[in-house]
C-alpha cells in the first residue's frame, strides 16, 4: 500500500548508526536556505546497488558520501552522491513538505516522484506511475499531485539552465561540511 512516508535527512530508515556517520548544519545564502546534511558511509556491510537504465549503479559503500539539502520552504530534498571527490548522481525526492530544525536536521514527506541527474548529465523524472497510483487511490490530493509535477518540471528546467552552478555550489557545501 502506498503512503506518504516521513523520512529523515540522516537516512536512518535505511542505514543504521553503525553503517554511517551524519552531521548537519542550517545554512542560508543567496542560493539556498535550509538544512544541509552529510552522510558518510563507514561500516556498510555490503555495497548498496540499484538498477538504472544504464545497468547496476553502486550508490552507497564504505567511504561514499551523500550530501543532503532540504530547503526550508521547498518541496524537494536533493541528495548529491559522491565516491571520493566524484559527484556521480543527483537524486531529488519531490516532497509534500520539509521540516527543518534550527541545527539543520530535517524530516521530509516523500511524494513518490523523483528527479535523477546521472553522471552523463541526463535529467530524468522517475516513479511517475507511483505518483499516478497515489492520486488514483486517494493517498494524495489533486493539488499535491499537481504540485509534485510542477516541482519536478521546475527542477528539470533549473538543471538545464544552471547545471554548472548547481554542481559548483554542491562542492562548496560539501567542503563546508567536511572542514
Amino acid at each position: 500500500m502506498l503512503e506518504v512516508r516521513k523520512k529523515n535527512l540522516d537516512r536512518r530508515e535505511w542505514y543504521s548508526d553503525s553503517d554511517r556517520d551524519f552531521s548537519c548544519v542550517y545554512h542560508k545564502d543567496e542560493f539556498f536556505d535550509g538544512g544541509i546534511g552529510l552522510v558518510t558511509f563507514t561500516g556498510i556491510p555490503k555495497p548498496d546497488e540499484v538498477e538504472t537504465k544504464d545497468g547496476i549503479l553502486c550508490i552507497a559503500d564504505k567511504g561514499y558520501q551523500w550530501l543532503e539539502l532540504a530547503p526550508k520552504n521547498g518541496n524537494y530534498v536533493l541528495t548529491a552522491m559522491f565516491h571520493g571527490d566524484e559527484l556521480f548522481q543527483h537524486y531529488i525526492d519531490i516532497t509534500l513538505k520539509n521540516e527543518v530544525s534550527e541545527n539543520g536536521d530535517a524530516v521530509f514527506y516523500d511524494l513518490f516522484l523523483d528527479v535523477v541527474l546521472n553522471e552523463k548529465g541526463e535529467c530524468n523524472v522517475i516513479d511517475t506511475e507511483e505518483l499516478d497510483e497515489a492520486l488514483s487511490t486517494g493517498v494524495i490530493s489533486k493539488a499535491d499531485y499537481d504540485m509534485a509535477i510542477k516541482t519536478a518540471e521546475e527542477i528539470v528546467d533549473f538543471y538545464k539552465q544552471k547545471a554548472f552552478e548547481i554542481e559548483k555550489k554542491l562542492m562548496e557545501y560539501r567542503s563546508l561540511m567536511i572542514s
